[in-house]
């Protein structure tokens, strides 16, 4: 199932681990519905038929969840980590993806039973995409309406304003023979009667060999209809005009033509029908309205998928963010990220390196939205992996450095970076700072010490990455943030600026917790800004951790 191994395979991107989904049918042998990779899915697969199969995936390194795929039941299978949360919102979303499934395949279903008229108007919203699917949809026109009054051979011309002339865009049935533009002037033509009465016309005989000589080149009738939008409004239907007031006299508004179908070679031999013509000037008159219609029921479509797209994407990508309380109990945090747009680029990390260091981590990729987003994604998981690896700051950043070096340098694009450990033993603050403007520590004084950057952001330059160390005292707090903060604007375009976040900080030094001082800061932002838009992605973390009294 595409849908479901999508997101699997999303989720293997967010986290770095693999999952797979069985579902268990009545009868019959399990069926993969998706998953991250082939070998995942050779990996799982005889966990399905075991006794216990929660104990057999714990005796292989597994999470198993038994989960509703729908009418039926199915295990999902997520190689074992640090977020359950996200393992529970994985599972949560399968049965979503299934239902949305068969919502749609149901309405396909119903689709189908209206095929004639569903194909039209879907060939009709096609053509609204763009040039490129003229060609496309004037086959789909043809073929479809052919086959409803049994012609065999079909043209599809369609104006050109700038030459006025009818140029023919699409052929059926006319193999070997090029069908030639015909010129608004030609008042002989059949197709040029049609577009000009802005309605159905049919010939048969030596007439209709004279009037278009090459669609009943082997005799039959013939039938031309005009394709036409209302000149203004919407609402025609059929062979009904939405008549137009001026003054005290009520004229129809007149169709406007767009382009001709010709239709000739009837299996049967026989002319077409009344009825045929009638159909004939109801589909053509509908087709501008339809063009209409489509375009606007589309565009609401693919306007709330977007939004429901966005959202999941914002929800999981707060997700991947650390929560403050794992750096307790040792040390004291609060952080937030609000993206300008519904996903970002500023990100930032926490970890309890031992009982005596905590580490600190902010990025701030450039740009804003998807893209920044993606490489946000890939820095944070770099990143929780070599902060782990490695106590030293200088080493895990130019660790991050080397992971990102390619993604980077495909992209154009580049990342700020401070890393700080907090090391109350050694009652100092080492840190490593790649081009992150952003990074004080806030003395209980109020006074507030840049952590100054020694090389250019993650992206710029492979220069070596130097460590610093400054001391860290009782009552010291650590305070990280973005350019987003700084740079949010009001409706005069004037930035909030450095200056007005560093005097609120050297303002709290009455012992105010790391919740308090980011509500402060987001409060400042907010009187700032008074709901004017962001520009920029806003992130910021706060850390204190006060000195353990040591017997």
């Amino acid at each position: 199932m595409i849908e479901v191994a999508a997101l699997l395979a999303a989720f293997l991107e967010a986290t770095g681990r693999g999952a797979a989904i069985w579902e268990r049918r009545e009868g019959a042998s399990p069926a993969l519905l998706g998953t991250s990779s082939a070998t995942f899915a050779s990996r799982t697969e005889a966990g399905v038929g075991a006794r216990d199969t929660i104990a057999w995936a714990q005796s292989q390194g597994l999470h198993a969840q038994l989960v509703t795929t729908g009418k039926t039941v199915g295990w999902l299978f997520v190689e074992t980590g640090h977020s359950p949360e996200a393992d529970r919102l994985l599972a949560r979303l399968v049965p979503q993806v299934r239902r949305l499934t068969r919502e749609r395949d149901g309405a396909t279903g119903e689709l189908v039973e209206r095929y004639e008229e569903i194909s039209l108007l879907y060939a009709i919203g096609e053509l609204l995409g763009g040039t490129t699917s003229v060609q496309s949809v004037a086959d789909t026109l043809l073929r479809e309406l052919a086959v409803t009054v049994g012609a065999t051979r079909a043209v599809f011309l369609q104006n050109n304003g700038l030459t006025g002339m009818l140029a023919p865009i699409a052929t059926l049935g006319l193999r070997g023979v090029e069908y030639p533009t015909v010129s608004l002037d030609h008042v002989g033509h059949l197709a040029v009667a049609a577009y000009w009465s802005a309605s159905a016309i049919t010939e048969d005989g030596a007439a209709a060999r004279e009037s278009d000589p090459v669609l009943a080149a082997h005799g039959g009738a013939l039938m031309a209809v005009a394709i036409t939008r209302p000149s203004t409004g919407v609402g025609i239907t059929g062979t009904h005009q939405i008549p137009l007031r001026r003054g005290n006299v009520v004229e129809p508004r007149t169709p406007v033509p767009l382009g001709v179908l010709v239709f000739g070679g009837r299996a049967n031999g026989q002319p077409f029908s009344a009825g045929d013509r009638k159909l004939a000037v109801a589909v053509g008159t509908q087709i501008g309205t339809a063009m209409h219609n489509a375009s606007l029921v589309w565009a609401a479509v693919e306007r709330q998928q977007l939004v429901r797209e966005m959202q999941l994407a914002h929800d999981l990508q707060l997700k991947l963010l650390p929560k403050p309380a794992v750096v307790g109990p040792e040390a004291r945090a609060a952080a937030r990220v609000v993206p300008a747009e519904s996903v970002g680029g500023d990100f930032f990390l926490l970890a309890r390196l031992d009982r005596d260091r905590t580490g600190v981590l902010i990025g701030d990729v450039s740009g804003h939205g998807y893209q920044s987003a993606l490489v946000m994604a890939l820095a944070l998981s770099a990143a929780a992996i070599h902060v782990q690896a490695a106590f030293d700051p200088s080493i895990a950043l130019d660790a991050v450095r080397r992971s990102l070096d390619e993604e980077l340098s495909s992209t154009e694009m580049s990342i700020t970076m401070c890393y700080a450990v907090i090391d109350t033993r050694a009652g100092e603050v080492r840190f490593a700072n790649a081009g992150h403007p952003h990074a004080f520590r806030v003395g209980a004084d109020g006074q507030c010490v840049r952590l100054a950057a020694v090389v250019p952001p993650i992206g710029f330059s492979n220069a070596p990455i130097d460590e610093c160390v400054m001391s860290w005292r009782r009552g010291d707090r650590l305070v990280l943030f973005t350019d987003g903060l700084i740079d949010a604007r009001d409706a005069r375009d004037q930035r909030l600026g450095e200056g007005a976040v560093v005097d609120l900080l050297a303002s709290m030094t009455h012992g105010e917790s790391p919740d308090a001082m980011l509500d402060a800061l987001f409060a400042q932002v907010e009187s700032h800004t008074h709901r004017t838009a962001l520009r920029d992605d806003l992130a910021a973390v706060i850390v204190d951790r006060p000195f353990e009294e040591r017997s």
